[in-house]
């Protein structure tokens, strides 16, 4: 999936902007950064300018031409940020939004131009009051890809398919989820590709609980094998699952909860940087994996990238088979929330190890290698928060806390009010935050 991110309210106060005269096109041009993997790019919107009145050549019901002078302050801005440029129009009669043949004609007049001031990714949007059709071409003007959907990334998520589908939701197995988000949310739902890093003791719960509430896709993402000690916690596994990749257990439990799924594994790791860059097709991530080096991978990826995520975390502390404490956390991942980095819940030092040892290392280890315990109990209660705060961010489910802590023992749970860092070298506004392939990620190159 090709997809179109921007900032919170990005996207409605460009849309509103681009229809506000109804009787002739506006323009506008988009700075942008790419998120490049196999399939596709993830296009991060980094600066809009509307253009002005005496930025137009010719301006009509069916024509915006531009001034060399506002493209070319434009192309200059994309050069400097390592980017390129989207140049959007409004069809401000078109209820079915299609590039027309002038559009065709101006893409392979300007390709060669733009591309020879910014490397790029360079395409073209239009926007009408029934929606919109997005491309980018390559230096000679031919059409790689169709963006798929237009996401607005925040607390909430504001996710628009370029082709919303036309069929209902299927009754009756959805009847229930329909009453609780409406058939909007339930479609919403049929359209998403979410990623699951890490299925095992909460993973695997947050890919059950997606499977039956409708997501269209899933892409599962472990590099582990099922061991006889997961089985006391693992969803969908048996003994004869043993020595068989984790993934594989997660897909076919996700198609038996739901035949109608597409669910794909992955069985290898995420501090690999083709493993990483597939996420990129996604459009919310779960993190439930508990070692230092992944989760650091995955907070950066969130905001670079743009790409909304939850992490999933349980740690329980026990001596001779008594429990001392146990805390638990979710926490939303997007832009205008603090991070991982911002508090700080990850060890540099363990961050460091990881990357540099073999991917294949236990990852549920804390300081001194011992094993920790798992209790299926504590992790299906938080799996379920994690699944229901993701239901608040993209379908409106009732919910405003997008950082959760839970102590079981005390029978607390509690949200946690929190601001970025701005100095942050994750999140903050200088660093990597919606970056995109211009600034270095920490993953293995592949």
């Amino acid at each position: 999936m090709t997809s179109l991110v921007f900032a919170p309210e990005q996207w409605s106060n460009l849309r509103t902007a681009l229809l506000a005269d109804a009787n002739r096109e506006t323009a506008a041009a988009l700075v942008v950064v790419g998120g490049n993997y196999d399939g596709g790019v993830r296009v991060v919107v980094r600066d809009i300018q509307v253009a002005e009145a005496d930025d137009y050549l010719e301006r009509s019901g069916n024509i915006a031409s531009l001034s060399p002078r506002f493209v070319a302050q434009a192309l200059k801005r994309a050069r400097l940020l390592g980017g390129g440029l989207v140049l959007a129009h409004s069809h401000p009669f078109q209820q079915d939004v299609h590039f027309s043949s002038v559009d065709d004609l101006a893409q392979k007049t300007l390709a060669p131009s733009l591309f020879a001031r910014s490397p790029g990714p360079h395409g073209f949007l239009v926007v009408g009051p029934g929606g919109f059709e997005a491309r980018l071409f390559d230096e000679e003007g031919k059409t790689l890809f169709e963006v798929d959907a237009v996401q607005e990334i925040g607390r909430v998520v504001n996710h628009i398919d370029r082709r919303p589908p036309d069929a209902e939701p299927r009754e009756p197995f959805f009847d229930r989820n329909v009453r609780a988000f409406g058939r909007d949310g339930q479609l919403l739902l049929s359209q998403l590709q979410i990623g699951v890093v890490g299925v095992g003791g909460t993973g695997s719960i947050v890919v059950e609980e997606l499977s039956r509430l409708g997501v269209g896709q899933m892409l599962l993402i472990d590099p582990e094998i099922v061991e006889e000690t997961n089985l006391n916690r693992l969803i969908g596994a048996a003994g004869e699952d043993v020595g068989q990749p984790k993934v594989t257990v997660a897909a076919r439990a996700a198609s038996r909860a739901r035949s109608s799924i597409v669910a794909k594994g992955i069985c290898g790791s995420i501090l690999e940087e083709d493993v990483g860059r597939s996420l990129l097709a996604c459009a919310f991530v779960f993190c439930c994996t508990d070692s230092h080096g992944s989760r650091a991978v995955l907070n950066q990826l969130s905001y670079q990238y743009r790409l909304p995520m939850i992490d999933v975390g349980v740690r329980i502390d026990a001596k001779g088979g008594v429990v001392a404490a146990m805390s638990t956390r979710v926490q939303m991942l997007a832009e205008g929330l603090a991070c991982l980095n911002c508090y700080p819940l990850l060890d540099p030092n363990a961050v460091r190890r990881d990357l540099m040892v073999d991917p294949s290392t236990d990852p549920y280890i804390v300081g001194t290698f011992e094993p920790q315990p798992a209790v299926i109990s504590i992790n299906a209660a938080t799996s379920s928060m994690a699944v229901s705060m993701f239901l608040s961010a993209m379908v409106g489910f009732p919910g405003d806390a997008r950082h959760v802590v839970g102590r079981p023992i005390e029978g607390i749970v509690r949200p946690v009010k929190s601001s970025p860092n701005p100095s942050c070298v994750v999140c903050g506004p200088l660093y990597a935050l919606a970056k995109g392939d211009t600034w270095p990620m920490i993953w293995r190159p592949s």
